[in-house]
């Protein structure tokens, strides 16, 4: 293992410096503009696509570079976007199964229409962990929204939020006794409003969820394995959790505002239509993983093979980034200078990258 070696250049230096490694001036910018963006993009983010292009600089533009960063970023947006409908479904799915399976019930059993059960310890799978089985919980960050604290309104809001609507109205030691006094519970942590199910699975963040869809069980009713079936994974032999890490993956890469369109992600299992169609696109690049998030949504039936949904979904990305306001302006309208052929020929380079 080496040392790291820190070297501090401003971004007016490091602009010449690309130019020495021999990428080309900007056709469209002057240095000073491009300066400008830089200064709001930050050179460590920007470095990343630069790299891109290393290994032949001199065939590239720092036009190049800006049209590859803020094409990302446009796709970023379209990827948060997706994933906030998957993640809604996701939610939509578990509570609507969860509720059901409580309804249905025996008369008499302390869970039936029991809002609170998932607070119950036996209703989850062990959970492996450096390889142990522990007991599943639920840690203090995924509860702290439920923190007892006092309700400060607003008088120009004319309803207050559910979670504060909740919070100012009930209290977790009433419903406790109520629903869960003889129950065997999980670590409950002091000073939080435990919220039912719908409550907390609305407030949760994904990776809350997901822990929970992995996890939950009641009785012989396995929640990942029903939770699957409503996303077409019916197959009981293929394992649903990589669907779930693939979906949270692509999802923290994008909150966090990293590359995308090269990346290397996890592959899973194709299944039915997902699998039809994505035949000859490699399992661990971008476009299979489009592709599953639109599976997820059940929005590929009208799709016969890859090319159709390049064509159809794909290419749709890029004609709209095109006509983007807000890209635009950030961009110091970069992306309505630039000539069809010198757009045309970014666009061939992410497709390549995207298969």
């Amino acid at each position: 293992m080496s040392e790291y070696t820190h070297s501090i250049s401003s971004i007016r230096s490091y602009i010449q410096k690309i130019y020495t490694d021999g990428l080309s001036r900007s056709k469209h910018l002057s240095d000073r503009e491009i300066e400008e963006i830089l200064t709001n993009i930050g050179l460590f983010k920007f470095k990343g696509y630069v790299r891109v292009y290393k290994n032949d600089m001199c065939s590239h533009s720092v036009d190049d570079v800006l049209i590859l960063y803020f094409f990302d970023k446009y796709l970023t947006r379209m990827i948060m976007d997706v994933t906030s409908s998957v993640e809604t479904k996701l939610k939509t799915t578990l509570v609507e199964l969860c509720y059901k399976q409580i309804k249905v019930l025996p008369n008499g059993h302390p869970q039936k229409n029991n809002p609170f059960f998932y607070l119950i310890q036996d209703n989850y799978k062990l959970v492996e962990k450096n390889d142990e089985e522990v007991e599943f919980s639920l840690n203090y960050g995924s509860v702290r929204t439920w923190k007892n604290s006092e309700v400060e309104t607003n008088e120009h809001e004319s309803y207050l939020h559910y979670g504060l609507y909740y919070k100012d109205t009930y209290d977790f030691e009433t419903n406790k006794q109520h629903f869960l006094a003889t129950e065997t519970l999980m670590k409950i942590h002091a000073g939080i409003n435990y919220p039912p199910f719908h409550y907390f699975i609305e407030s949760a963040t994904l990776g809350t969820v997901i822990e929970i869809v992995k996890y939950l069980k009641i009785g012989n009713y396995d929640v990942l394995q029903k939770v699957a079936a409503k996303f077409g994974v019916a197959n009981a032999n293929i394992d649903f959790t990589p669907y779930l890490e693939r979906l949270k993956e692509v999802r923290n890469r994008a909150a966090h505002r990293e590359r995308i369109f090269n990346r290397s992600y996890r592959s899973i299992s194709r299944v039915r239509q997902f699998h039809r169609i994505s035949q000859g696109l490699s399992d661990h690049k971008f476009m299979d993983v489009y592709m599953f998030l639109f599976s997820m949504l059940g929005k590929i039936d009208g799709f016969n093979n890859a090319t159709e949904f390049e064509d159809g979904e794909i290419l749709r990305l890029f004609d709209a980034f095109k006509e983007d306001h807000l890209i635009e302006q950030d961009s110091k309208s970069l992306t309505t200078k630039i000539s069809n052929d010198e757009f045309e020929k970014v666009k061939g380079f992410i497709l390549n990258r995207m298969r």
